[in-house]
């Protein structure tokens, strides 16, 4: 049931939108820029890190920086000149050796393995302009797994034939520990530029343009041993001590490996299974595919003062990780591809997948046993922060797509499947012998352990600013949404863990907080399955977060713009039935509004995306603008806007489709514009809502009218 009520006068458009780009508060060389009032940052009640900035502009423009990346230095004494030209017959294999590299082209002629074997404790210098090609024709510039390299002043490019080395690296390929790698140019080489390994640092470099990512590691997993009495974390890392500051990471994934492999692979750097790491004042932007991705038993990361921008999936993705500390960052306008590629998740700024804070493992760099996520600047990303956890992805599950890791609370933490030639697929387990198998049912403690778990979640101190009139939203629900979610399907007959237990923990049980935060925009707040709510009830109980933030009081549209408005298409409205729609030139607001024309005595037309948007039972207002085009106008009290309350499941939300409707007549038409407005009440169980516009009857054979402006949003306080 609903009341409506008609208005002739026109409104404002239902749209948030800053009159101005605003400005960001400013640390640059530790000198704070003094800011326009409107720019200033917000400070919530509470706010327990009140001083610190994020990055007003890039901290890092390196690409191109001919000052910072020429070397300034002559060559040492005792170094081993380098002349340009065919270096094929220089025996690189001296250890101890510093070698410099004069001015002009250095190749490795023409074998596929022509490269610089690294030796132990060997330094490689540039001279200005000293350039290392591969010609497309050598795979590697620096192989071996030697130990305290250094790589300096150089530029590295063309290595790969094109679409070579995937999940592999041209500089440090066998990821060497102890390797210095700045002040390199790594550009136009296929797979990823530079690989690390424990104690690397890489700092001052262009990585760019490379085929699957700018930089990435990889060494196998660390078995497990059998743990001692007492012992908590049997795991141990691949990979430590890691430093990654002040590069300029931009335009990766040019071989676009994504689309063909569907690998989770790709982007502008990823880290794997590593134990301490320092991500500090990169500049990551425009690559093609995720910013910056941890994915699989990363522990104690610090992410500060990175500008991350314009990448066309997720900004930051911390996935099945720990501790990790993410601080006076900022984020603006990435995922805007990834977004609208798959529009059944939120494509946020910063994802949060199976991650977590656990006090048993390390904390030193990150500096707590919490995820915390605060102090940072969010400007127009497709959506904000989502916190997620699958519930059929736990260690042994086939669900994970890291199959054969565990873990770090788990012995063996590393699966050996028992038929590696026939590997078991989804829902049997990878290994029936693993004890994530044979004892998870009756363990109470492996049931705790063998999940990764979005727990301990601080989401604090931060700004987020969204406008949808800049934001590429489609047809996205979850456009502009903070999210704290679950999904799964319980079919996994030997898991001990259902979808509902798994929600609940996510929403409720496992410690996971936002407050303190400022909003401006129309935000929505995505809970449970991905059901979007408004931000009073996102702090109302039973969910309780965001105490001490604050928002502008704009309201988000439940309708994506393209249907809602019709400016940039029809959106998602589609024929149905004794009925024609098309997008024409005559609007109420805009340039373009929608007609419909009745050719039968039943007719429909549809929002083609049943059972359609992310909605929730909270009351709704709903409303639209309408005219009369053309032909006898329709007769009152028939033709009406519907819509269809259904559950989770795509079923009707009280069980029984006819009281799970609720219609919006149109009123009399005439050639004016005309405005609806009606408050409605969903069923309690309702997650989504379909919307069509129907009537029937003899009289309306040959109207037309025009529809436009399209608003369905939560009922204003």
């Amino acid at each position: 049931m609903g009341t409506h009520a008609v208005a002739t006068e026109r409104p404002e458009r239902f749209f948030h939108t800053r009159l101005a780009r605003l400005s960001l508060p400013a640390l640059l060389l530790g000198s704070l820029i003094a800011m326009p009032a409107a720019a200033q940052r917000v400070g919530g009640e509470g706010q327990a890190h009140l001083g610190a900035l994020w990055p007003a502009e890039p901290p890092a423009r390196i690409c191109g920086n001919t000052a910072l990346l020429s070397n300034p230095d002559p060559m040492p004494a005792n170094a081993v000149r380098v002349p340009a030209g065919d270096n094929s017959n220089i025996d690189f294999r001296r250890a101890n050796t510093t070698f410099w590299f004069e001015p002009g082209v250095h190749t490795f002629s023409d074998d596929i393995y022509g490269q610089i074997i690294a030796q132990d404790n060997n330094v490689y210098l540039g001279a200005p302009g000293a350039i290392l090609d591969g010609q497309n024709k050598n795979l590697y510039a620096f192989t071996n797994a030697a130990r305290n390299v250094t790589i300096r002043y150089l530029t590295i490019r063309n290595f790969g034939r094109g679409r070579d080395n995937f999940d592999q690296a041209v500089v440090n390929h066998d990821a060497g520990d102890h390797w210095t790698v700045e002040y390199n140019t790594i550009i136009d080489n296929d797979g990823a530029g530079v690989f690390l390994g424990s104690h690397n640092t890489v700092r001052f470099n262009c990585l760019k343009d490379n085929g699957q990512y700018g930089f990435s590691m990889y060494k196998p997993p660390v078995p497990s041993t059998a743990p001692q009495p007492g012992e908590q974390v049997p795991g141990r890392s691949a990979i430590v001590d890691i430093e990654l500051s002040h590069n300029e990471i931009t335009g990766n994934n040019t071989d676009d490996w994504e689309t063909s492999t569907q690998c989770g692979c790709t982007g502008g750097g990823k880290f794997w299974d590593v134990g301490g790491a320092r991500v500090v004042s990169n500049y990551v932007h425009g690559n093609h595919g995720t910013g910056l991705w941890a994915d699989t038993n990363n522990i104690d990361f610090l992410f500060e003062g990175n500008y991350i921008k314009d990448n066309d999936g997720v900004g930051l993705w911390y996935e099945i990780s720990y501790n990790a500390t993410i601080r006076s960052n900022t984020f603006i306008n990435n995922a805007w591809a990834s977004g609208n590629r798959d529009t059944g998740s939120p494509a946020p700024a910063i994802y949060l997948s199976e991650s977590g804070g656990d006090s048993r493992l390390a904390s030193a760099v990150s500096g707590s046993t919490q995820l915390r996520v605060q102090d940072n600047y969010f400007e127009n990303n497709f959506s904000g922060i989502t916190i997620y956890e699958n519930a059929n992805r736990f260690c042994n599950s086939n669900g994970n797509t890291s199959s054969t890791y565990c873990t770090p609370f788990v012995h063996p933490s590393v699966i050996t499947r028992p038929d590696p030639a026939h590997p078991s697929v989804y829902p049997d387990p990878v290994s029936n012998l693993h004890p994530c198998y044979t004892d998870i049912g009756g363990d109470a403690t492996l049931k705790a352990n063998c999940r990764w778990r979005a727990q301990n979640i601080e989401v604090s101190n931060n700004e987020f600013y969204f406008d949808p009139a800049v934001v590429p939203c489609g047809s996205s629900g979850y456009c502009g949404a903070q999210a704290l979610y679950a999904t799964g399907t319980d079919n996994i007959a030997w898991s001990p863990y259902t979808v509902q237990q798994v929600q609940q923990d996510v929403m409720f049980n496992n410690n996971n907080r936002f407050s303190n935060n400022h909003y401006y925009g129309p935000w929505r707040f995505a809970k449970r399955y991905g059901e979007a709510i408004s931000f009073p009830v996102w702090r109302a109980a039973p969910y309780l977060q965001d105490a001490g933030s604050t928002t502008d009081g704009a309201l988000f549209n439940v309708i994506d713009t393209p249907t809602a408005t019709l400016e940039a298409s029809a959106g998602l409205w589609s024929d149905w039935y004794g009925a024609q729609l098309a997008r024409v030139g005559v609007a109420h607001g805009g340039a373009y509004g929608l007609q419909v024309t009745v050719d039968d005595s039943y007719w429909g037309v549809q929002v083609a995306n049943h059972p359609g948007y992310r909605s929730d039972g909270g009351s709704k207002r709903l409303s639209f603008w309408v005219k009369h085009a053309s032909g006898t106008p329709l007769p009152t009290g028939n033709a009406r806007v519907q819509l269809r309350w259904a559950k989770e499941d795509g079923s009707a939300a009280t069980g029984d489709p006819d009281t799970s409707v609720s219609n919006v007549y149109l009123p009399a038409l005439s050639g004016d514009w005309q405005q609806v407005v009606s408050d409605v009440v969903p069923p309690p169980a309702t997650a989504s809502v379909w919307i069509v516009v129907v009537g029937s009857g003899s009289a309306g054979i040959g109207a037309s009218f025009y529809l436009d402006d399209l608003v369905l949003q939560d009922t204003p306080l």
